[in-house]
């Protein structure tokens, strides 16, 4: 059995999704005869792959030779499936953002349908033995939907996560040719409940597609200590882009130590983006004596673990306007740290009273404030949550169940 797998970059790190594929990787090996690696793009430093797994780069540049302005229009004009669209949808034409989100989405889709058809022609094994897997459900996938019409038997499964599922959280609030590429999928898993819920509501005619396969997060081996000294520590990790809302984090941390001057804050934030050094600036203007702010970048997977396992760390903050499923979190939670979350997307399936609290989708500072308050005022109570983390991620996103469980779904499809 093949198993075809299709990544923005990886095993390059440009689109930084070797924080989730190396940890899935080891499994798909274990029960698949060949593994294969078909990145979009081959952009960033090559991570080191072991030697049973193959890499194909022949789609990138193929991509990246038929992706000029003139190579996508072209692609675009000859899609029929662009015209279907518009007979389905006329409204999009109103929309210029929209319609130009199914140009550039028909022009991949059709591009990777022609590059699939060749490949697969030339590909020297059975076609019932073969599993397309997209690891995002995008245009790629949609092409290769197209493409395996000439082999049937071939398999098309794709995860999602959550830009490629909350169609009405991202500008311009338009996913092309979804029921176009349900239509020819064999499965499509969902990282949350969540997310199956949102597609089964949307496209309840193809209700048996979905299912949930959570992600994970390997043993860590230690659980982090809570602060002893005085001072409440805070981490949080990720992007800074504006769905993370991470300014919106340091005004309640500011909040936080503005209303309790007496008590010392420390926050580190792991993780890079644009407006990073606004933030620091911010740190430094905004915060009072008793509140220290870190905010290095985007830091090494095993430096953040070094750094939950060498110093103390008493809540994992998340304000995220949307989310599928944080890796990150479930990384904070292995450890015994208890989270503070907003009530949006996945975060309800990983944080609830048991391991932290649960704000509103679109809290205050002073929302922000008070749930720190609550964990600081009441050390008994986070002891509890910190044990209630480590029970959650036991139980739901242990690395190991999940991707060999995983790993075996995706065969049992190819066998079928």
């Amino acid at each position: 059995m093949i198993l075809v797998l299709f990544t923005k970059s990886f095993p390059y790190d440009a689109a930084a999704e070797h924080t989730f594929i190396q940890r899935e990787l080891p499994y798909l090996k274990e029960v698949f005869d060949r593994v294969i690696l078909i990145p979009k793009t081959c952009h960033g430093k090559k991570l080191a792959l072991d030697s049973s797994v193959e890499l194909d780069e022949d789609y990138s540049t193929f991509l990246k030779r038929n992706s000029k302005f003139t190579g996508l229009i072209f692609h675009a004009i000859i899609s029929h499936h662009l015209y279907q669209e518009l007979l389905s949808r006329p409204e999009i034409i109103l929309f210029p953002f929209k319609f130009l989100k199914l140009l550039k989405f028909s022009s991949y889709a059709e591009i990777t349908r022609r590059w699939i058809r060749d490949w697969l022609k030339n590909l020297p094994a059975k076609k019932d033995e073969i599993v397309l897997y997209t690891y995002w459900f995008e245009d790629i996938t949609t092409g290769l939907a197209l493409g395996k019409q000439l082999y049937p038997q071939i398999r098309l499964t794709s995860r999602a996560h959550g830009y490629d599922i909350y169609e009405e959280q991202y500008f311009p609030y338009y996913w092309p040719l979804r029921r176009q590429t349900l239509a020819k999928l064999n499965k499509l898993f969902l990282v949350s409940q969540d997310g199956r819920d949102y597609f089964r509501n949307h496209y309840p005619q193809f209700q048996d597609l979905f299912e949930t396969a959570h992600l994970g997060f390997e043993e860590p081996g230690f659980i982090t200590r809570a602060s002893a000294d005085r001072v409440f520590r805070i981490v949080s990790c990720s992007h800074i882009v504006p769905l993370k809302r991470i300014d919106l984090l340091l005004e309640g941390i500011e909040s936080a130590a503005r209303l309790r001057p007496e008590q010392k804050f420390e926050w580190h934030h792991f993780g890079d983006g644009w407006a990073r050094s606004r933030l620091q600036k911010l740190v430094k203007n905004k915060f009072r004596d008793n509140a220290l702010g870190y905010l290095p970048g985007s830091v090494p997977n095993q430096d953040v673990l070094r750094h939950y396992r060498e110093n103390p760390v008493d809540v994992f903050i998340n304000m995220s306007t949307t989310e599928g499923a944080s890796v990150a979190m479930m990384e904070a939670i292995s450890c015994g740290i208890p989270v503070i979350a907003t009530n949006v997307g996945g975060n309800p399936e990983i944080v609830s009273e048991r391991n932290g609290i649960l704000l509103n989708p679109d809290p205050t500072p002073q929302d922000i404030a008070e749930a720190i308050f609550t964990l600081l005022d009441n050390p008994e109570m986070a002891a509890i949550k910190r044990k209630g983390s480590r029970a959650v991620w036991m139980e739901r996103y242990n690395a190991e169940v999940n991707f060999r469980a995983f790993a075996e779904r995706l065969k049992s499809i190819g066998e079928r």
